[in-house]
């Protein structure tokens, strides 16, 4: 009786698919790992730009709303007759009232009527985020109440 013989692979060739098989894979790992951080990276910048913007609407929608805008030790108080919104700008964070915006923020200039001021009434305010985004700032301004100025001149 003669018996066919049945084609097959070779332990070495089996072998030698294995090997490559788990090269590809570890590099299909390694990629996909990278591809994850990378789109970590993005999601993080992504919610940092979301976030400040949303500071920077909410600051130009109380400087526009406010009648008085009053900077002293990091905080900014913008009043109002039927208003009033607190700004506390602390090292990691700025706290609106009751809401949390983190962050390292640096404020970079106070304006009253055109002059840079340390302290005291502000209608304008430069503030830099280049700590959490590079080249990130921005400017929110408005123009002072009249009642403001007639206070203030003691009139």
């Amino acid at each position: 009786m003669h018996t066919a013989k049945v084609k097959s692979f070779t332990l070495s060739e089996m072998l030698v698919v294995m090997i490559i098989t788990a090269i590809v894979v570890g590099m299909a790992f390694s990629v996909l790992s990278l591809v994850q951080k990378q789109v970590y990276i993005i999601k993080r910048n992504f919610d940092k730009t979301t976030e400040l913007s949303l500071l920077e609407q909410r600051l130009w929608q109380d400087f526009n709303s406010h009648n008085t805008l009053d900077y002293h030790d990091r905080k900014l108080v913008a009043l109002s007759n039927t208003d009033t919104v607190t700004y506390s700008f602390s090292e990691n964070f700025v706290l609106r009232n009751m809401d949390t915006i983190y962050g390292n923020l640096q404020i970079e200039k106070l304006l009253f009527n055109g002059r840079e001021v340390k302290s005291g009434y502000i209608d304008a305010i430069g503030i830099s985020a280049e700590a959490e985004i590079p080249g990130y700032s921005f400017f929110v301004f408005s123009t002072p109440d009249a009642t403001l100025n007639m206070n203030k001149d003691g009139f």
